[in-house]
């Protein structure tokens, strides 16, 4: 056997446990739902009570199984200032990725509660945008942002997607959630740093106020002078319409997090679009 079919062997492998294992995991969750079901019925109360409350971690446990993959590859080549160590992921842990984005390709999230369907669209984003750059993408200029965010497509939930349609035709247009901009990566380094563990739709809440409050507590993406003019991350003037409708305004926005004046003016910083890679690790 050749090095190329003894990779494909080992990636197949891999699929097949992790695939064996999760299935095996959903049955024994079934199982005990049903038969916990079963005691409701016959014994109301707190055996009702145990049920919900078994089902909800049950829930909780099944969808931080689906992201394990990604949870683990994030805390293990992302540095404390969101940068990748993208040659060193493709080396390690490149089929760990395949897997992880195959497993999202087929589900089926419809029937899933708000605060998991976001978690699994912030987590396909920067996912497929890591896998992207592995793949010889970039927003590193006018022409490679369309190719990356517009051309550049993948699978999940039973459909082609793409980073732009996965933000604005999904995130923006049925959640109706600001906070999402500030969880959403684009591999550049004026992007919010990529968080060292998977969204979950259980923690959903303080995860994303947890990237608000670290992006705008970051001077390279905004600065804050007493009694002066804000100076703002693009990302508050191109998704201006995101924060007002939830807050009135981008200023009633971020005084949810951090003192402001109510009349403060507001200048925008430049973007940098240079990929968010560690030092030595751009991909080959």
């Amino acid at each position: 056997m050749n090095v190329s079919n003894e990779k494909v062997a080992m990636r197949a492998l891999w699929h097949e446990r992790s695939w064996s294992a999760a299935v095996r995991r959903l049955a024994s969750a079934l199982l005990a739902t049903w038969l916990l079901a079963a005691v409701a019925v016959a014994a109301p109360g707190p055996a009702a009570d145990l049920h919900a409350d078994l089902h909800a971690d049950l829930h909780a446990d099944l969808h931080a199984d689906l992201h394990a993959p990604w949870d683990r590859i994030v805390a293990q080549f992302v540095d404390e200032h969101g940068r990748v160590a993208y040659r060193d992921l493709a080396a390690r842990s490149g089929a760990e990725l395949e897997g992880y984005l195959q497993s999202l390709a087929e589900i089926d999230p419809s029937g899933w509660s708000r605060s998991d369907r976001i978690a699994l669209w912030l987590n396909a984003y920067n996912a497929n945008a890591v896998n992207g750059i592995l793949h010889g993408y970039s927003a590193e200029g006018v022409l490679a942002r369309e190719r990356f965010f517009s051309w550049y497509d993948f699978r999940v939930a039973r459909a082609q997607r793409t980073l732009g349609g996965i933000e604005h035709q999904i995130l923006r247009a049925k959640f109706d959630e600001p906070r999402i901009h500030f969880a959403l990566v684009c591999a550049s380094t004026s992007c919010p740093k990529l968080r060292r563990e998977a969204y979950r739709g259980d923690i959903l809440d303080r995860q994303l106020d947890d990237q608000v409050r670290g992006f705008l507590g970051d001077p390279s993406r905004n600065r804050f002078v007493p009694a002066g003019t804000l100076h703002l991350s693009r990302i508050f003037e191109w998704f201006a319409e995101d924060f007002e409708k939830a807050a009135g305004s981008v200023v009633k926005f971020i005084a949810r997090y951090r003192d402001v004046p109510a009349a403060a003016e507001i200048e925008y910083l430049d973007y940098d679009w240079t990929m968010n890679a560690q030092p030595g690790q751009r991909p080959e």
